[in-house]
């Protein structure tokens, strides 16, 4: 009776401190935030006007407001059709709602599905809610709580449905790639093809609605990316190669596809030993780690960190030293990370190096980190794979 009491009190206590920390983040959302959403690409569609022909061509008939560069895929613009028809605080607070709904239902569903017990699921689930990262995605508006959702639904769920709704991922180009590797490294071709029809009929739909050359618009969104490479998007983040483009190694426009191209072909290679994992969760965590160490992100795309989280407290209990490995790893880059930057900084600072230098080095602390992680637990999934064979 007074365990039942004791955590009865203790659910009251966690959920008091989300209702506290959340009452400002939702307000910030709502009033000044969302500024990633791509609701004015959106409405711009819906009026019959193509947007990344007005973005490539400047001509303001679809004007650039706020951080969103329109470089999504077709069906991204076409998924937001609901929250054309309200104002932007009214579209802020829809889109809002549902990213915590998602936050909850990801680690819920991914708990239930791998069987971790009901106590280490209330506090996973806590957790999603309490890091910095997910009130950094609802309060900028960011897609990514979205795309994760997506992306776990194939683990769970082997349907149809399921996996063409997995092809909604595509349309965020630098999480969804990596499940299109793995079902095409897997030779799953069908699945492969029922993943397609989300971005299939998104282009289609959208070409209708803007009288749009079908041809023209396949590439538009690409033209619209190699465009924006100049300005602040994704692809001017750190990935694996991206310390060509800061050495200065190659003189050309597209250095950045450029040094992108060898960052695809090895994580082709890990997706390939990704896909001989036989534990579901452990494939996923890999995939997530893969995701973040070959393409540019932002620090709010941590937040696909959560099937690693899940993993290591499920497999906790075990003894494992990697399980500590993988927890650590989940909770740093999952609320910490931000905090450690200055510190690491100072640390840099100590050891008397040029400022370039920590330019430079510092993201590459965390890819460096996220890359060795991702290598052992490839390690735990081939030693599981020999151990069953034998």
């Amino acid at each position: 009776m007074k365990n039942k009491i004791s955590l009865e009190v203790t659910i009251i206590f966690f959920i008091t401190v989300l209702i506290s920390l959340y009452l400002s983040t939702i307000s910030e959302a709502i009033s000044t935030g969302g500024a990633d959403l791509g609701l004015i690409p959106a409405k711009c569609l819906f009026n019959g006007i193509n947007h990344y022909e007005s973005f490539l061509n400047n001509d303001n008939q679809c004007k650039l407001e706020r951080s969103h560069l329109g470089e999504y895929l077709q069906g991204y613009y076409i998924m937001l059709y609901p929250l054309t028809f309200f104002d932007w605080t009214g579209a802020r607070i829809i889109w809002v709602l549902l990213n915590m709904l998602l936050i909850f239902l990801i680690p819920y569903f991914l708990c239930k599905k791998f069987d971790v017990n009901k106590i280490s699921t209330f506090f996973i689930i806590f957790f999603c809610y309490y890091c910095i990262v997910a009130r950094v995605n609802l309060i900028m508006g960011q897609i990514t709580i979205v795309m994760l959702f997506f992306l776990i639904l194939p683990f769970i769920y082997k349907s149809k449905i399921s996996y063409i709704l997995s092809g909604i991922t595509y349309f965020k180009y630098n999480v969804g790639y990596a499940l299109f590797f793995l079902y095409l490294t897997s030779r799953k071709y069908k699945i492969l093809m029922l993943s397609l029809l989300p971005c299939f009929i998104g282009w289609i739909l959208y070409c209708l609605i803007t009288d749009t050359n079908l041809i023209v618009n396949i590439f538009e969104p690409f033209l619209l990316m190699l465009n924006n490479m100049g300005s602040n998007g994704p692809l001017k983040s750190i990935h694996l190669f991206s310390f060509i483009n800061q050495l200065g190694l190659i003189n050309s426009k597209y250095q950045t596809i450029i040094t992108l191209l060898p960052s695809i072909v090895v994580n082709i290679f890990f997706i390939i030993r990704i896909n001989k994992i036989q534990d579901n969760l452990l494939k996923l965590s890999c995939l997530s780690l893969s995701i973040l160490v070959f393409l540019p992100h932002y620090g709010h795309d941590y937040i696909i960190l959560i099937p690693l989280l899940v993993y290591a407290v499920k497999n906790y209990s075990n003894n494992l030293l990697l399980s500590r490995i993988n927890l650590i790893t989940a909770i740093y880059f999952l609320q910490l990370y931000s905090g450690a930057e200055k510190f690491l900084i100072k640390i840099f600072h100590y050891l008397d190096l040029s400022s370039s230098f920590i330019a430079l080095a510092y993201p590459y602390f965390h890819i460096l980190i996220l890359l060795s992680v991702l290598i052992l637990n490839l390690q735990r999934g081939d030693q599981a794979l020999k151990y069953e064979s034998n």
